[in-house]
């Protein structure tokens, strides 16, 4: 009892630290959790909780100050959480939506190719198109390569002076912002892929003048099997250059999370 009655003022001047800790790592899991790679459902979720623990100790001497105080009353203390939250889950979207935009890029040229149900589950627990699970597999590899989880925890401090401690995200900004991030995913899911619509096009437009000219001719079983292989051939010299464009546009947004181009 004398030890404990020792350790009693050390807790009291330390418990109010807590719940400004626990607001940190409100928001840093949020943002480990949707994190491309880290966030990725294959990782195990104790691996994902190690890393927001760790950020969070990175982070909270940066954030906190000996002279900030928490809320007073739980109102304020479940505000304070649910402002942090709110903030994680922006970033982590802004994170997110690069895969995303892999995965529409992947979708787009098995559509096109004729090989969106090749195979089954893949990266994640969603069936996802073989040229989707490749283009993610390969633009989480080699983010991590060029260091994401090092400008992570950069991108994650200077994000507080854009969303800061304990405030909420405005709803006109947000919607305004995430309008125009989805707009502009999707537009550059489309320039990545142009490629293979543009081949799917000639495909289509050769059916159908070779259906026209001889109309007894199963022109499709002859040309399924040949847009295939041109798409295959197409897709091997133009997933590099489609990944350092995508990894190109990462980085901008790793270091500028919510006004840098894609």
């Amino acid at each position: 009892m004398d030890f404990l009655d020792a350790l009693a003022p050390i807790i009291d001047a330390g418990a109010p630290f807590i719940i400004l800790i626990g607001a940190v790592f409100t928001r840093v899991s949020a943002v480990i959790f949707l994190t491309p790679g880290i966030g990725e459902q294959a990782i195990p979720l104790r691996a994902r909780l190690a890393a927001a623990i760790a950020v969070a100790i990175v982070l909270t001497p940066m954030v906190l100050s000996p002279d900030m105080k928490p809320p007073a009353t739980t109102a304020g203390v479940v505000s304070l959480f649910a402002a942090e939250f709110m903030c994680g889950v922006l970033v982590g979207f802004a994170l997110r939506l690069m895969v995303f935009i892999l995965q529409i890029a992947g979708a787009i040229i098995a559509q096109s190719s004729s090989l969106s149900q090749l195979f089954g589950p893949t990266v994640g627990f969603d069936s996802e198109s073989p040229f989707a699970a490749l283009l993610v597999m390969a633009g989480v590899a080699m983010a991590a390569a060029a260091g994401l989880h090092i400008h992570l925890v950069g991108a994650m401090a200077d994000v507080y002076q854009l969303l800061p401690f304990g405030t909420f995200p405005g709803a006109q900004e947000t919607g305004e912002w995430s309008s125009t991030r989805v707009g502009a995913a999707l537009f550059k899911s489309l320039a990545l892929a142009s490629p293979f619509v543009i081949l799917g096009f000639l495909y289509s437009l050769a059916l159908a003048a070779a259906s026209r000219a001889m109309p007894q001719l199963m022109a499709a079983f002859v040309g399924a099997p040949a847009v295939t292989l041109a798409a295959l051939f197409l897709f091997a010299a133009a997933a590099p250059i489609i990944l350092f464009d995508w990894l190109a546009s990462f980085q901008r947004v790793l270091f500028d999370l919510f006004s840098a181009p894609l």
